[in-house]
């Protein structure tokens, strides 16, 4: 009964986890207008590493990282919370925020794939039948016409997905050792050493940003609501289900984005919104009555 539980607490973590990531496109829509990818990118992470810090000062969380373990957390910060990250935002910088929303659902099926090879995880008809079935819903909804996207941001939407499925696997093997607040504060920690000096090289290039009152909040909702809040329930929810029962989940991102941009920017539902969001929903449901729990791979603590 207690493992159902915590299948279900996990499931409701992570449709607030695709809330918060959804509700970060209409954010960035604004810091975007006056700061560089890579400026947002080190202000989010900066911010989240504080709040993540003071959570782990106040529970009185021991961080301990066994030695052997230091190189999986460094190529998880590095591939998750620095490289993907800034592919990421120069997807929605070049594409626009609707292709990189696009490209950034199709996030389940580099991770289910990724998780059969590495994890090892079952390849079920009902997660194959649900990635088919969440990935059109994804693609009426965001619409198929591309031709205001330019090349080069779709290449980093790509990147970037890629480099996320395959730092969840580490994740997803550092679940089973250590809290998955200390995961992911170390993991953002260690994209700092990046990202700050990436930062500085921006700024004096282009000199330091103008910035409005707004354009701070949306900062720090960015940092601590799109970042440091959904990745510390994700990184839970991986600790409770499969890598791949996860990642089934991803097709709420673009529905809540959508909503949001009706209530806050006064767009448009249209019928593709309409017929896409409720393909996507059937994902959904059919993803959470199936029960995926946690379940332990054939080679539990490997990573090829």
């Amino acid at each position: 009964m207690k493992n159902k539980d915590n299948t279900v607490v996990a499931y409701l973590c992570l449709i607030v986890v695709f809330f918060c990531w959804g509700s970060v496109y209409v954010a960035n829509r604004y810091i975007l207008q006056a700061l560089e990818p890579m400026e947002l990118a080190c202000c989010r992470f900066v911010l989240s590493a504080l709040a993540l810090g003071i959570a782990i000062k106040v529970q009185g969380i021991h961080i301990n990282v066994q030695k052997s373990d230091w190189k999986y957390m460094i190529f998880f910060g590095f591939m998750g919370y620095y490289l993907s990250m800034e592919c990421t935002l120069l997807s929605v910088d070049y594409a626009g925020a609707s292709m990189a929303s696009l490209i950034n659902s199709l996030n389940p099926v580099f991770i289910t794939a990724f998780a059969v090879f590495f994890l090892k995880e079952a390849l079920t008809r009902r997660k194959v039948f649900c990635l088919i079935l969440g990935l059109i819903g994804v693609v009426i909804v965001s619409g198929t016409d591309t031709a205001g996207s330019q090349f080069i941001g779709v290449v980093y939407g790509i990147v970037s997905i890629l480099t996320w499925a395959w730092a969840v696997m580490y994740s997803r093997r550092l679940s089973a050792r250590y809290n998955p607040l200390v995961i992911t504060f170390l993991g953002i920690a260690v994209s700092l050493i990046f990202h700050i000096p990436t930062a500085a090289v921006t700024v004096a290039q282009n000199g330091m940003p103008e910035v409005t009152p707004m354009i701070v909040a949306c900062i720090f909702y960015s940092a601590l609501c799109g970042t440091a809040l959904p990745q510390f329930l994700w990184n839970y929810s991986l600790s409770k289900l499969e890598a791949s029962s996860c990642s089934m989940l991803y097709p709420l991102m673009p529905i809540f984005s959508a909503i949001l941009g009706v209530a806050l920017l006064g767009e448009e539902i249209t019928t593709s919104f309409l017929v896409g969001g409720a393909l996507i929903l059937s994902t959904v449901v059919i993803s959470c009555l199936g029960g995926h729990g946690h379940t332990t791979s054939k080679h539990p603590g490997k990573v090829h």
